[in-house]
């Protein structure tokens, strides 16, 4: 083929360009897409190429009109979130290093319609069609104000706004506020499994178990066999993890959100600890205390990580006899006897002007201090033994 040839041929296939004779003609489909087509009910939308238009829907699953987790998101989403503002979203491409040279092939898309949850999926059966599934989407982006995905501020979505920059999309995706729950996600469960991948959070979370899924990491290269083979089974189960992934996001999001109103539901101890840091962090005490209720339900004799923590909340609102009571509970216990008996030492020191006290509170100290190079020299930080010491003799002086 020359080269005016090829301009010919790239000027008529070219989105944007192509004629009004072309756009009303029926695409050529291939049987493989025709095969796809026919185990999906997908529509085969009539663009001079193929692109397939797949529907399915599930029950809603939750009551009410909104969600909250201002908890959760750190304050990001302060107000509740009406869920008929969210827009889910996963794509799957042809690799997964993003860029330009990376096209998504399957754009699927979730929302909520009255008590149903639909999920809409365009699949594009050959590179760089996405433009067609743009123009399907601009519609329904602009319905929405909230983008959900799972890690999707990493990779999706700088993908998907780079190709609608490239095919001139109208829909400018800035101005959308961003929920990625995967980052929600290891703010309760980082600490309770191996990964917070959303197969594994489906698992230990959800109690979910796939059956048959083809890996993430295999799609790329199953859908370029398909391009090469016409092979349409690799598809249909890549097809089907893009849906599973987007009703997965539905139940992610409404389990987070129950978590966001009551850490009682929750019982794993590591997801509470992490949850009570949280409530440190945002200064939310009422919901601190009901998490430390749940510590104590599932563990009776008391998690010291929590009554730590909450000795320096109490220090925080200036609760300081409160505080050095919960310090004393903890000067027993080896980990934590060093650190709890500075905070008495600091308090009495310097809040109640006790010198007398905080000096035998440094005392205490030393001679644990002692007590532990006689039995293992090597094991005496010594950075914490010369802050004792300091404040031993400056105590000391005070009181002479």
């Amino acid at each position: 083929m020359d080269l005016k040839k090829k301009l010919e041929y790239y000027r008529k296939t070219t989105a944007g360009n192509f004629s009004r004779q072309e756009q009303k003609s029926a695409p050529r489909v291939p049987a493989s897409v025709k095969a796809i087509a026919e185990h999906f009910k997908a529509k085969i939308l009539p663009y001079p190429v193929p692109v397939l238009e797949i529907s399915m829907t599930e029950d809603k699953e939750f009551e009410g009109e909104s969600v909250k987790l201002n908890r959760l998101s750190k304050n990001q989403f302060t107000e509740p979130i009406l869920l008929e503002d969210c827009l889910f979203f996963d794509l799957e491409t042809t690799g997964l290093s993003g860029g330009t040279g990376t096209y998504p092939f399957l754009l699927g898309f979730g929302y909520f319609e009255g008590e149903q949850f639909k999920v809409v999926q365009y699949f594009l059966p050959d590179f760089g069609r996405d433009y067609y599934a743009f123009k399907e989407i601009q519609p329904l982006l602009e319905k929405k104000k909230i983008l959900v995905s799972f890690n999707g501020k990493s990779y999706d979505f700088p993908l998907l706004k780079t190709r609608a920059i490239l095919n001139r999309f109208e829909v400018d995706l800035e101005c959308f506020e961003h929920l990625d729950l995967l980052h929600l996600s290891r703010r309760v469960w980082k600490d309770s499994q191996e990964s917070c991948d959303l197969g594994s959070i489906e698992r230990e979370q959800l109690n979910l178990q796939r059956s048959g899924d083809i890996s993430s990491s295999l799609i790329p290269t199953a859908y370029l066999r398909f391009i090469q083979t016409g092979l349409i089974h690799e598809m249909i189960s890549a097809i089907q993890h893009n849906q599973i992934d987007i009703f997965s996001l539905k139940k992610i999001l409404f389990r987070l959100a129950e978590i966001n109103e009551k850490p009682e539901v929750v019982s794993d101890l590591k997801a509470l600890l992490r949850l009570a840091n949280l409530a440190f962090e945002l200064e939310d005490f009422e919901y601190f205390l009901r998490i430390e209720q749940r510590l104590e339900a599932l563990q009776p004799e008391g998690a010291k990580e929590i009554r730590l923590l909450k000795s320096f909340f109490l220090k925080k609102r200036k609760e300081w006899t409160s505080a050095c009571q919960l310090w004393e509970t903890l000067v027993p216990h080896r980990e934590y006897s060093f650190l709890a008996l500075e905070e008495l030492a600091k308090a009495y020191e310097h809040v109640f002007r006790d010198h007398q006290k905080a000096l035998e509170y440094a005392q205490r100290a030393l001679k644990i201090y002692q007590i532990m190079e006689q039995l293992n020299p090597y094991q005496v930080n010594s950075e914490w033994k010369m802050a004792f010491l300091r404040r031993f003799n400056r105590l000391k002086n005070k009181l002479t």
